[in-house]
């Protein structure tokens, strides 16, 4: 019984010391696409805040805020087009219609809130997934956009913001739900969508 037992552990050794290990296959396509997707939504926020700034010193917020409900839509369709990818902004408090997340979008806007309940949220926090349909492949990725400090005076408590603002925003947006909001708070996602 013994020799049986010192042969079969042989055997397994014998076997084992045989198989290769085989590493996963590094899907380049879709690490090239996570960067590039990365980088494009990092700018295009980077882009859309110096038009917002540049717009609130010179008109105030009410010049901000047209910005905000015509200009963005137009900047997101044409930097999309540019760089051949679609990008949006989304949030479950949106101001506008446009910006309803999907329901990827709302498992990363709620996972987004659960690390920062749990104090380990991390800005420069990327998530992904990838699409797949007959016979293509999509890269959905999103990063997670803040409240700055300039944003409180539209998206701010009631105190924050001022009346002529309030009235804009409600003849604009009749269902807004973009306020309260703190500087640091998490404001939504800024989305890209690309093909592989």
């Amino acid at each position: 019984m013994g020799r049986i037992l010192m042969l079969l552990f042989v055997s397994v050794l014998v076997l084992t010391g045989c198989v290769k290990k085989v590493e996963p296959k590094k899907d380049a396509k879709l690490e090239e696409a996570k960067i590039v997707a990365g980088k494009a939504a990092g700018e295009f926020m980077k882009e859309l805040k110096s038009i917002l700034v540049a717009e609130m010193k010179k008109g105030g917020p009410e010049s901000a805020l047209n910005v905000c409900s015509d200009t963005a839509q137009e900047f997101a369709k044409t930097y999309s087009v540019k760089k051949g990818m679609e990008l949006k902004r989304v949030s479950f408090l949106n101001r506008n219609e446009a910006n309803i997340p999907d329901e990827a979008e709302v498992m990363w806007l709620k996972e987004c809130e659960n690390m920062m309940k749990a104090e380990n949220f991390n800005k420069d926090t990327v998530f992904f997934r990838v699409e797949r349909s007959a016979n293509s492949r999509t890269l959905h990725l999103a990063k997670p956009i803040l409240l700055a400090e300039e944003c409180v005076v539209c998206h701010g408590t009631d105190e924050q913001i001022p009346a002529n603002i309030k009235k804009l925003i409600a003849e604009k947006y009749p269902n807004d739900k973009a306020v309260n909001f703190s500087p640091g708070d998490l404001r939504g996602l800024v989305t890209v969508k690309m093909k592989l």
